[in-house]
């Protein structure tokens, strides 16, 4: 190889990953302000200075997966290579919004801004073909969990959606609903995805039981009517250890 066209291909190399950084400023900085407020709101629960009685577990759950969402692309700033999971995640989550909000007729030119960044991020991420996750690496017993996550989690979506239609309450202008079936087609997805166990895999499973943690504990804190989504204690009880179990049994077959 020449002196010459060894030059190229650094200057190549150079200017994808200047891209893969733009995009990634891109994202933070359009999305970071309209997140502020709701990234608040665990601390405001916790802290006792809440505003908003009985809109506590849809704040829970939003106020988690925000932070989820933007810190899969910011992780991305150190060694991105290794990281993987953690940009495809923030994708999933995004895309999920964006198809819930497009079913509901809440669609933004936003959400294909946001989306196009991201999406960038994946063309010029610099582990190029290996973001695929090999066929190979699939545990049947995994997938098996992951898709009796995803069939819980996409009942619940398609509850909420329901509610956003029917229900005729605050949390509807509020569009919480929207939100919550985000969360639920979101823990779908990343349950799946990780399943294959690609590079950087344990963020899409731990991301997909973590939100599934929050709204199970949310239900038992919070287990009254008039939250809107909540579950009871019983079952988010049960959602809450199917959680720990999901990542238990990850770990375990990744030994």
């Amino acid at each position: 190889m020449s002196v010459e066209v060894a030059g190229r291909q650094f200057s190549a190399a150079h200017a994808k990953l200047g891209l893969f950084a733009l995009f990634g400023l891109a994202f933070v900085g359009l999305s970071l302000p309209a997140f502020l407020e709701p990234m608040t709101f665990w601390t405001g629960i916790v802290l006792g200075d809440y505003a908003y009685p009985t809109h506590e577990l849809h704040h829970l759950v939003l106020g988690s997966v925000i932070p989820l969402l933007l810190l899969g692309v910011i992780v991305q700033a150190i060694r991105p290579a290794n990281r993987v999971g953690a940009l495809h995640s923030s994708i999933i989550i995004w895309l999920s919004l964006t198809v819930v909000f497009a079913i509901a007729g809440e669609f933004s030119p936003i959400h294909l801004i946001l989306l196009g960044s991201l999406i960038g991020m994946a063309l010029t991420h610099p582990a190029g073909s290996e973001q695929i996750p090999p066929l190979d690496d699939l545990d049947r017993r995994l997938a098996v969990i992951a898709a009796m996550t995803a069939v819980g989690a996409i009942a619940f979506a398609g509850t909420e959606l329901i509610s956003q239609f029917e229900a005729g309450d605050a949390h509807v202008a509020f569009g919480h609903y929207l939100f919550m079936a985000t969360t639920g087609i979101s823990i779908a997805a990343l349950a799946l995805y990780g399943s294959f166990r690609g590079i950087g895999w344990r963020w899409p499973i731990y991301g997909s039981a973590f939100l599934l943690a929050v709204i199970g504990l949310g239900s038992v804190i919070y287990p009254g009517a008039e939250q809107g989504s909540s579950l009871g204690v019983p079952l988010g009880l049960l959602i809450t250890m199917w959680a720990i179990g999901f990542v238990a049994v990850a770990e375990r077959i990744n030994e």
